[in-house]
C-alpha cells in the first residue's frame, strides 16, 4: 500500500525498530542525493510528482523489518522541515509518542527526542552523530537552496505530502528467528546485518528474561573502537577499570563499571531532562575516541574468546575456524544457540569471558592508532616499564594477523585471569616477551633469505634495536631522536640493500656464482621496509637508500623511519656498501637477535 507522511498520520501509524536492525547507517552521500532527488522532482513537476523512496516491510505489530534508514531519514527531515511547515510537527509526535522508537536503543530514542523538541545538544551527555550530521546537512540544504520561508515552506509541504513509499505487511505467525531470516534475505538498504549480529539474536534469544541486558551489553562490546571504561569526573579511573576486569556481568550492571549500561536500561520515556542531568551516560561511539582502534575485529574477538574456552575440542583446521566468515557455522558447533544441544549456563559463561577479553583488550594491550599505539593502564608504574610493554606488543601486533591467529591474545588473557585485575605491568611483559621466544624459536642464519618468510625477525630485530638503543647510539645524535620516535608497522616489503640487478655504473657489483647469489639474498642485505617505498627505491644504489635515512637525520623527514635495521646500515657503513660489510652486518644483526632470547 502507498503511503506519504501525510497518510502515515491520517492513520495513526506508528513503527518501532527491533533489536536485530543495524544502528542509522546513511552518510552525507546518501543523504544529499535523497535532497537533490527530491528536489529536481518538485522543479520539474511544479510540485505536484510523487517521489518514490522505496519499499518498508513490517509487521501486524508494525515492527519494521526492512527499512528503518529511509524512515529515520524521514524523522530527521521533519525535524528541520517542521521549522517551515507545521503539518510537520504531528508526523513527528501525536499524542506525545513519538513516530519511531528503537526497540532497546532507548539513548537514540532520546537523541531523536531531543532534535524533535529543538533541544540543547549541548547538554547532552550522548549524541548520535550520524543523525546529527543528517539534520544539519538537511537544515542546511534549505538554507542554501530556498532563499525565502515560503519558499522552504513550499517545499516542506511536497515532502510531506509527495514523499510516498510502499509497506508491505509479512504474514501473521512470523517468529523473531523468521523475521531475522527474513531481513537477511530480503534488505533492501544495501548493507546485509554482518554475521555477529544475526549470532547476537541467534545466541541470546536463548537467555529468556535476562535477554535485554545481554543485547545491550552485547551492542556496547561489539563497538570495539569505543572504550567501554571512559572517565567520569570526579572518579579514581584505575580503580573502575580493575574492578570491571575482576567483576562478573552482574557486578558490572549493578555498579555502573561500563559506560553507559545503566543508562542503557531506563525505561524508553526517559526525559530528556533526565538524561541531561546525568554525568554516566556515555558520548556517542562516533565523537571519542577517533584516533584510536581496538587491535582486533569483533567477529575475531568472539573466536578468539571461543577459543579460549573450548581449548583443543576443535575439530577442523585451525584456520578454518578462524574466519569470520565461518563465524555462525562455528558457534553452532561448538556454542549451539538452537536445537536440544543449547546449553545456557554456557552461553552465559561465554559472554563473562568475552566481556572480560574486551576489557583487557581495552585496559593492557595497545591500541592502534593514526600516529602509532596507545597504551594506558592507569598503573602507578615506571614509564620506561610501560613504554617498553607498549613497544614488545607493538611487534607483536604489527606480526599477527588473522593467517597467524594473533597468538598474542591469549598470552594476554592467561596473565589477566591470573592477576584478578589490571596485571602488573613488568608481569605481562615478561610473560608475553617468554611466549614470543617460545613460539618463536630463532631459525639458522642460512634460512633469512629472500625466499623465505621471516618477516618476524626483522620486527624482533627493530624491537631489540629500541630496547638496547642507549648502548648503540650516542644520547645526543640524531640517530637516538629517530630510534625513540620510531613506530612498528604493517611494512612487508623486503628490499635488498644492494640491488639485485645494480645499474651499470654501480661500485657494487655482483659475480654470477652461487656464493655471491647468497650473499645478495642474505639477512645481511635485506632490510623490510613499505610497499610503496620499495617501489620507489627499485633498483637505487646504496648512495640513494642511505640518503633516505639521512633525510631524517637532518630533519628533512619527519615521522617515523620504517626500519631500524636500516638506520643501523647507514650509522655504521656511510661510506659505502660492499660484499664485506654485507657479510659483516648480518653476522651482527644475527647475534643481536640471539641476544634478544636473553633479555627479559
Amino acid at each position: 500500500m502507498k503511503y506519504t507522511p501525510f497518510l502515515i498520520v491520517k492513520e495513526g501509524l506508528f513503527y518501532t525498530i527491533p533489536i536485530y536492525q543495524r544502528l542509522f547507517e546513511w552518510d552525507s552521500e546518501n543523504i544529499i542525493t535523497l535532497l537533490e532527488d527530491l528536489k529536481k522532482e518538485y522543479d520539474q513537476t511544479s510540485g505536484k510528482g510523487d517521489y518514490y523512496i522505496g519499499m518498508l516491510t513490517s509487521t501486524k505489530d508494525n515492527e519494521l523489518v526492512d527499512g528503518q534508514q529511509r524512515f529515520t531519514v524521514m524523522m530527521l527531515l521533519g525535524c528541520v522541515l517542521q521549522d517551515y511547515s507545521n503539518e510537520w510537527a504531528s508526523f513527528l509526535i501525536t499524542n506525545n509518542r513519538t513516530r519511531l522508537d528503537f526497540t532497546s536503543r532507548p539513548l537514540d530514542n532520546n537523541y531523536l527526542r531531543c532534535l524533535i523538541e529543538h533541544k540543547d545538544e549541548g547538554r547532552l551527555s550522548f549524541k548520535n552523530l550520524k543523525m546529527q550530521n543528517g539534520r544539519k546537512l538537511i537544515k542546511a540544504f534549505m538554507e542554501d537552496s530556498y532563499e525565502t520561508v515560503n519558499d522552504r515552506a513550499l517545499f516542506s509541504s511536497y515532502i510531506y505530502h509527495h514523499l510516498c513509499f510502499f509497506i508491505s505487511n509479512l504474514p501473521d505467525g512470523y517468529n523473531p528467528r523468521d523475521l531475522n531470516k527474513y531481513f537477511e534475505r530480503m534488505n533492501t538498504s544495501g548493507k546485509n546485518l554482518e554475521q555477529h549480529e544475526i549470532l547476537k539474536v541467534k545466541l541470546l534469544s536463548n537467555l529468556d528474561g535476562d535477554i535485554d541486558k545481554y543485547m545491550l551489553l552485547w551492542n556496547k562490546l561489539a563497538d570495539v573502537d569505543t572504550l567501554l571504561i571512559r572517565r567520569r569526573k570526579d572518579e579514581n579511573f584505575g580503580d573502575r577499570k580493575n574492578e570491571a576486569l575482576k567483576a562478573d556481568i552482574s557486578t558490572i550492571f549493578a555498579h555502573n563499571l561500563i559506560n553507559g549500561i545503566s543508562d542503557g536500561l531506563h525505561d524508553n520515556a526517559l526525559a530528556i531532562s533526565d538524561i541531561q542531568s546525568s554525568s554516566t551516560a556515555p558520548k556517542n561511539e562516533r565523537e571519542i575516541n577517533q584516533d584510536s582502534r581496538c587491535a582486533l575485529s569483533f567477529p575475531y574477538l568472539l573466536l578468539q574468546v571461543l577459543y579460549r574456552k573450548i581449548g583443543q575440542k576443535i575439530n577442523c583446521k585451525i584456520n578454518d575456524f578462524f574466519k569470520p566468515s565461518n563465524l555462525l557455522s562455528i558457534f553452532e558447533e561448538y556454542l549451539p544457540f538452537s536445537g536440544k544441544n543449547v546449553n545456557k549456563q554456557d552461553i552465559k559463561d561465554f559472554m563473562e569471558t568475552l566481556v572480560k577479553a574486551r576489557l583487557a583488550l581495552d585496559i593492557c594491550f595497545v591500541r592502534p592508532t593514526e600516529y602509532g599505539y596507545a597504551l594506558d593502564m592507569n598503573l602507578n608504574e615506571d614509564n620506561d616499564i610501560l613504554k617498553k610493554l607498549q613497544m614488545l606488543q607493538s611487534m607483536l601486533y604489527v606480526s599477527s594477523s588473522n593467517y597467524t591467529n594473533y597468538r598474542w591474545f591469549n598470552w594476554l588473557m592467561d596473565v589477566v585471569d591470573a592477576s584478578k585485575g589490571i596485571p602488573d605491568a613488568q608481569r605481562l611483559y615478561s610473560y608475553m616477551k617468554e611466549k614470543a621466544d617460545e613460539v618463536f624459536p630463532l631459525p639458522s642464519y642460512d634460512t633469512l633469505t629472500y625466499q623465505g618468510d621471516n618477516r618476524y625477525w626483522f620486527w624482533r630485530l627493530d624491537f631489540y634495536i629500541w630496547l638496547h638503543r642507549n648502548e648503540i647510539f650516542d644520547k645526543d645524535s640524531p640517530e637516538m631522536d629517530i630510534v625513540e620516535n620510531y613506530i612498528f608497522k604493517r611494512n612487508r616489503s623486503i628490499e635488498h640493500i644492494a640491488p639485485q640487478t645494480p645499474q651499470s655504473n654501480s661500485m657494487m657489483q655482483w659475480d654470477n656464482t652461487e656464493t655471491d647469489k647468497t650473499l645478495r639474498d642474505s639477512f645481511g642485505n635485506l632490510v623490510m621496509i613499505s610497499q610503496g617505498l620499495n617501489s620507489a627505491l627499485s633498483n637505487e644504489s646504496y648512495e640513494v637508500k642511505t640518503a633516505h635515512v639521512q633525510s631524517y637525520c637532518n630533519g628533512a623527514k619527519s615521522g617515523s623511519i620504517e626500519s631500524l635495521k636500516l638506520l643501523m646500515v647507514h650509522k655504521e657503513y656511510s661510506k659505502g656498501w660492499n660484499k664485506d660489510a654485507i657479510k659483516e652486518h648480518g653476522e651482527k644483526m644475527y647475534d643481536w637477535l640471539k641476544a634478544s632470547f636473553e633479555d627479559k
